[in-house]
């Protein structure tokens, strides 16, 4: 059986890119573009634009993680990028039940009333497809054979730091939320904590794995990923900068962490690059 589903996983992998791939791409567009519009352009309307715009820069920051995963025939990429998708999928997909009753389904706006049963219908299946994905990439053979590529040892311990960081952040917001709340740098609920919350557990999950691999081609698409989020997060704060209660000293220690994983993940990429580079020359 195992074998039988992952013959059809290989054989629909493009299509499941694509698929993925657009699906994010549109929510990015709707949470980070959008990010005042919530009320009608997306599936509930979130009261402060700049947590929209922090769930849009996990969408389009996922966006390469996928993109490298669908393009890799080894599965390698995937090894840092199944996971922390499939939990920030199940996260998301919990919360969302949790507050169904927050969700537009009485919207006057049609379209918003769409979107809000295409979201419902992506978290039912999205998890569950994941989660059988990520089974698949455990129980599959290592194919890679070129020779890793160990990280620079300071990023990756910076990964291991950061991995640390983000998984008690995510974990505490998702499991006390109330409690939590109070030291986020900008005013959030509980539905928006435990929405946030997916995508630190997915960001500190995904540097532990990077770490944990040390391997700069396998975790290259993933390590993209992460640079990415910081770079559009701090597009986000730069939108809405008087969001940010800069008083609160857990600001301080977001915007550090942010430019610390875009330090880490800038600096592994390109010893990745400048070996290659030698080698090709």
């Amino acid at each position: 059986m195992f074998a039988n589903v992952r013959a059809l996983f290989d054989r629909w992998r493009g299509f499941f890119g694509v698929s993925v791939l657009v699906l994010l791409f549109v929510a990015g567009v709707q949470l980070f573009v959008l990010s005042e519009h919530t009320d009608v352009y997306f599936s509930w309307a979130i009261q402060l634009p700049l947590t929209a715009a922090f769930l849009g820069a996990g969408y389009w920051a996922a966006l390469f993680a996928i993109y490298f995963v669908s393009r890799d025939k080894t599965g390698a990429s995937a090894r840092t990028s199944a996971l922390p998708s499939a939990l920030a999928t199940t996260l998301m997909s919990i919360t969302s039940f949790l507050y169904f009753d927050k969700f537009s389904w009485n919207s006057p706006h049609a379209i918003t009333v769409f979107l809000t049963w295409v979201w419902f219908l992506v978290y039912v299946f999205g998890p569950l497809f994941l989660i059988a994905a990520w089974i698949i990439q455990m129980r599959s053979p290592r194919v890679d054979s070129s020779e890793p590529r160990p990280l620079p040892a300071w990023t990756r311990g910076g990964f291991f730091v950061l991995a640390a960081l983000f998984l008690l952040t995510g974990i505490g917001l998702f499991a006390v939320p109330d409690a939590v709340v109070a030291f986020w740098p900008w005013k959030i609920g509980a539905f928006a904590g435990r929405a946030i919350s997916a995508w630190l557990v997915a960001y500190g999950s995904a540097c532990g794995l990077v770490a944990k691999e040390n391997d700069r081609v396998a975790g290259a698409g993933t390590m993209w990923s992460l640079a990415a989020f910081s770079v559009l997060q701090f597009i986000a704060i730069a939108r809405y900068p008087a969001t940010l209660n800069w008083s609160n000293p857990f600001a301080w220690v977001y915007v550090i962490a942010l430019l610390a994983g875009l330090v880490f993940n800038a600096a592994a990429l390109w010893s990745t690059r400048r070996t290659a580079a030698g080698g090709n020359g």
